[in-house]
């Protein structure tokens, strides 16, 4: 779950902010507030479509990510068996290859 860490935080740096000690429930609410905000004053066009799809899909992972499995792990509320935590990890590097991609260009 670390990992996503990363990620959650090159996310808000993709729409002006930054993701240091706030929990993920308040980082992922003001990196949506941001993208409602980019969708009303970005130029229509291909573009913003591309980009608004990106923020979208992405900011929505991370919330169920926080909300199915990180929350339940890092606060010690269930644990995984085999076959659950590699669910986990592949969901996990699925989201990672998704956000890496546009954020390294």
């Amino acid at each position: 779950m670390r990992v996503l860490e990363y990620g959650l935080s090159a996310l808000a740096t993709e729409v002006g902010m930054v993701f240091d000690l706030q929990q993920w429930n308040t980082i992922i609410e003001q990196i949506e507030a941001k993208i409602a905000e980019l969708r009303k004053s970005l130029p229509r066009g291909p573009e913003k479509n591309e980009r608004m799809q990106f923020l979208s899909e992405a900011a929505k992972e991370f919330f169920y990510f926080k909300d199915g499995w990180r929350n339940h792990v890092s606060h010690n509320r269930g644990t995984y068996d085999e076959h659950q935590a590699a669910s986990v990890l592949e969901h996990t590097r699925s989201l990672m290859n998704h956000v890496a991609t546009p954020l390294s260009e």
